[in-house]
């Protein structure tokens, strides 16, 4: 099963489901808002995207990285199964997204709403679409899913909120430790993020090393990056 047919699939399993109100975004199998369906239906298919959908983009939300990153486009017959779609006054304003389920000169596409929770429709047209897309890099048709990491350019101070934090070779809680933490309190310049496995990265060059570093924010469930 290729990536977009594994996307769609899990789309389509939780049909029925409730909309969710709550500020995590559901609960999986069982109630979504339209970011959480989408973020578990990437994850599901093993790849990783930002846990907010849009609202005033720019800030590495799944809108801002379809349009930065991956291949956006406005016409609805040239999205594709899997493909991201977002609705709003503009494209740097969105309050909505779908994931496309079956492409089509009108594609359809399934979403959580308030009113319907997850179900599949005709992609709405009047209802403020603004364009949508695959928010990565294509992959093969044969490769198996490698994270390809993003990394999208920002100007940040953020400050340390946990008691101590990892420096990192990677954006992984599980490899490239380096000597050296950040403790509560101290304040790191970013000029990149990135997301993987559930977080959000921050990222810099090294002073001494003189090679890319990455440090946690925090979840993805949990963090607005906007400092």
């Amino acid at each position: 099963m290729s990536t977009r047919s594994k996307i769609v699939a899990y789309c389509r399993k939780q049909l029925g489901c409730a909309y969710s109100y709550t500020p995590s975004g559901g609960k999986e199998g069982s109630s979504y808002n339209c970011s959480y369906l989408s973020t578990c239906a990437y994850k599901a298919a093993g790849l990783t995207i930002p846990r907010w959908q849009g609202h005033q983009n720019g800030d590495g939300s799944q809108s801002d990285w379809v349009y930065r990153n991956g291949h956006w486009t406005t016409d609805p017959a040239k999205l594709k199964p899997g493909d991201l779609v977002f609705f709003g006054s503009k494209r740097t304003n969105t309050n909505h997204v779908g994931i496309v389920s079956k492409a089509g000169t009108v594609p359809y596409i399934i979403d959580s709403t308030p009113s319907r929770g997850v179900a599949e429709r005709k992609l709405p047209l009047s209802a403020g679409f603004v364009g949508g897309g695959w928010p990565l890099k294509e992959l093969p048709a044969t490769a198996t899913v490698v994270q390809d990491f993003e990394l999208i350019k920002c100007d940040m101070v953020h400050t340390i909120k946990t008691d101590s934090v990892a420096i990192r070779t990677q954006p992984s809680t599980k490899t490239g430790a380096i000597k050296g933490r950040y403790q509560r309190g101290q304040k790191v310049v970013f000029d990149r993020i990135t997301f993987n496995a559930g977080y959000v990265w921050g990222s810099y060059i090294g002073l001494t090393s003189g090679q890319r570093r990455y440090v946690a924010i925090g979840p993805m469930s949990l963090c607005e990056v906007s400092e």
